[in-house]
């Protein structure tokens, strides 16, 4: 009976309660407004540390946190700074993105400078490489950028609309316009390139075609907007975080899980949507941790 009630207002597209509607059965960690969040696979918060605007966010190998909010900070559960690298420019909003290597280096998106860099565990410049962006809003330069396999960069630029594959020495080895604001891509490793645009998540093929699509309107009775985040998991299924998730009415999902015939595994809201803007986020499942791919 309680199911049928839950369908009944979700097809009436009325707000869910807070929490999660279903239960991710793994932990997960995603931003929040003003902290990064860890839940149980029960759903529960678990961990919670303050931060400022955070865009990224890695749970690491060693249990400690990685994440970008304008600086690159990794903490440990007891909230101990042990790494942290503050770009020079801080104009536009500093760095969004940050990506731990196997060699412990930390791949860096320097938004303020359209930058991608790679510093050691001391916080010191290994390498940097100028992307091509925009100069019309230092705002929007680049978003989620990270080290392929290959050893080039994946790089969304949210102000052109574009996600480019750029080789270390700054030229280009793929690219592709999105369909809106470009936050996140992946590679995936038939060596498609997934990417979230906010109206939609897009997987594009080699060639730049689209072969598949979500769109926010693809889960009836479920409101959703400004898909940022995405984490692609072993099985398939994707979990997605949401920029400025509710409406006004208090309508929205913060972050949820489809799997790819685009059926809703679990979805969560923010408790008084305090976390209006989760944008990423990472499912801690066995084979999907890893920031290389």
């Amino acid at each position: 009976m309680k199911k049928l009630l839950v369908m009944a207002a979700m097809v009436a597209g009325l707000a869910c309660a807070d929490g999660f509607e279903g239960k991710p059965e793994a932990q997960v960690l995603s931003t929040g407004s003003g902290r990064v969040l860890l839940f149980s696979p029960q759903g529960e918060v678990v961990w919670e540390h303050a931060a400022g605007a955070i865009h990224d966010a890695w749970l690491l190998p060693n249990g400690n946190v990685l994440f970008a909010d304008g600086n690159v900070t990794e903490v440990t559960r007891d909230h101990k700074v042990v790494f942290e690298y503050k770009p020079e420019n801080q104009k536009g909003g500093g760095a969004y993105s940050c990506q731990r290597l196997a060699n412990g280096n930390t791949v860096v998106g320097e938004n303020a400078s359209g930058r991608v860099v790679e510093v050691d565990k001391e916080g010191k410049i290994v390498f940097s490489m100028m992307t091509r962006f925009g100069n019309t809003d230092d705002h929007h330069h680049l978003r989620m950028v990270r080290k392929l396999s290959n050893g080039n960069y994946l790089v969304s630029h949210s102000q052109g609309n574009i996600v480019r594959e750029y080789k270390p020495d700054g030229a280009t080895a793929w690219e592709k316009p999105t369909k809106g604001l470009s936050f996140a891509a992946v590679r995936l490793a038939n060596g498609n390139t997934l990417a979230s645009s906010l109206d939609q998540v897009t997987e594009y093929d080699k060639d730049g075609n689209e072969v598949w699509e979500f769109k926010k309107t693809d889960l009836p009775g479920v409101l959703i907007q400004n898909m940022t985040g995405i984490h692609v998991l072993p099985n398939g299924n994707i979990v997605i975080g949401c920029y400025s998730a509710y409406t006004k009415e208090g309508e929205g999902t913060g972050m949820f899980e489809i799997t790819r015939d685009k059926k809703l595994v679990w979805r969560y809201v923010s408790p008084g949507r305090r976390d209006t803007s989760m944008m990423g986020v990472q499912k801690l499942v066995e084979g999907a941790e890893p920031p290389l791919r």
